[in-house]
């Protein structure tokens, strides 16, 4: 049960008193898990969507409010107004989940709208007073307004909201034309995207072994799905724009993130204790040759084939993938390489049929290769599937 916890799996309170109730656990046990993990009957998630909802309509509403009536409001009362709505949000998530009442999911459904509040607040000053010199100056505003907020109140949905903004403040930061990281118009913020990835998952790993190891699954998760989904456009044929190692402060952009990524990644993947010492080797290496392969990129040439090497190399990658998922009883680990598998099979295809007069034979091979490996890919997935259910060793 531990483990399960551990790995992600969410435990429901009817599950753990069914534990109690098989003589599994103790009624000591018992209470201090629902007491520790902050469970409640499964009937207090009706309640969680009900406030969730109620507590945006009636923020929808005030903004409609307020906004019919815009031109006529004093700039004092806009900006005092956005701040009793954010004040009123965490305050009524501290109310709703104080001592006796414990409606934790609505209390981290407010808190959660208080943060994107503040947000709201920020734009709102910067609307008032002109603000718009650097517009991504405002997200990093806001994510030095909320970074501590997921630590504090042990919110894996604020966690996740900072990884978001996170991202898209690199994201604008890198294409604005005036941030001093920006990476020029040859597409180089797409490894730099890629790379954040890889630092979540290697933050991820590091967090399994802290305090906070219930927010490992979900980085874990967010950051193998940057790192697929934006290294994956290096596989395509339109990729072809011409080497830009960049200028001036940007040209250390890639660089560093490859050093971070590097070393969060050999810190965390000795903490992969579902791994093997050979498969942790393994699978630290596959993650450090993504690195080198993203971090070269920005000094590739035009036509040296690259788009070849990353598709092999991203193939390898998803299929390593998925066998660690498959040891580390992870399904999102498994589905999300599953689907790259086949994206990069499809990508291939296409490049194929676009280079290549006659591809029959080629059609056939890959054909039977991929309906013989999706038959055992669904095998194992199902197995994985029916383990995870049943809590199984």
């Amino acid at each position: 049960m531990a483990l399960s916890l551990a790995k992600g799996k969410t435990m429901k309170h009817s599950e753990i008193k069914k534990l109690q109730a098989d003589g599994f656990i103790t009624s000591e046990q018992c209470s201090q898990i629902i007491e520790r993990y902050g469970l409640k009957e499964d009937g207090g998630r009706f309640l969680a969507i009900i406030s969730t909802i109620g507590s945006v309509l009636v923020a929808a509403g005030i903004i409609l409010l307020v906004s019919a009536h815009w031109d006529e409001i004093p700039r004092a009362v806009k900006i005092a107004l956005g701040l009793l709505l954010m004040l009123g949000a965490h305050g009524g998530a501290l109310w709703v989940g104080g001592e006796g009442r414990g409606y934790h999911k609505t209390e981290e459904a407010l808190h959660l709208l208080g943060s994107g509040l503040f947000l709201a607040n920020i734009a709102l000053v910067g609307q008032i007073y002109n603000l718009s010199s650097h517009p991504p100056n405002a997200i990093l505003i806001w994510l030095a307004g909320i970074v501590a907020l997921p630590w504090i109140l042990r919110s894996k949905a604020q966690h996740l909201l900072v990884l978001l903004g996170l991202g898209v403040w690199f994201a604008w930061e890198t294409s604005d034309r005036t941030g001093v990281l920006y990476l020029g118009e040859s597409g180089n913020q797409i490894p730099a995207l890629a790379l954040l990835g890889l630092s979540y998952l290697g933050f991820g790993y590091c967090l399994r072994a802290s305090g906070f190891a219930e927010f490992s699954p979900a980085t874990e998760s967010i950051g193998l799905l940057a790192f697929q989904m934006f290294a994956y456009p290096l596989t395509l044929e339109f990729w072809r724009s011409a080497a830009d190692h960049g200028s001036g402060l940007s040209g250390f952009v890639i660089p560093v993130m490859s050093l971070v990524a590097l070393g969060l990644l050999a810190l965390g993947t000795s903490r992969l204790r579902g791994l093997s010492r050979q498969w942790r080797w393994t699978w630290g290496l596959a993650l450090a040759a993504a690195i080198a392969l993203l971090a070269g990129y920005p000094y590739r040439e035009r036509d040296w084939g690259c788009q070849w090497f990353a598709t092999l190399a991203l193939f390898v990658i998803s299929l390593l993938q998925i066998h660690v998922g498959l040891d580390e009883r992870s399904a999102s680990y498994v589905n999300l390489g599953v689907a790259f598998v086949a994206l990069h099979i499809i990508s291939t295809y296409f490049r194929l049929v676009y280079t290549m007069g006659t591809t029959g034979l080629m059609f056939v091979v890959s054909g039977l290769f991929l309906i013989i490996f999706g038959v055992f890919l669904e095998k194992k997935r199902r197995t994985l599937m029916r383990a995870i259910k049943t809590n199984a060793p």
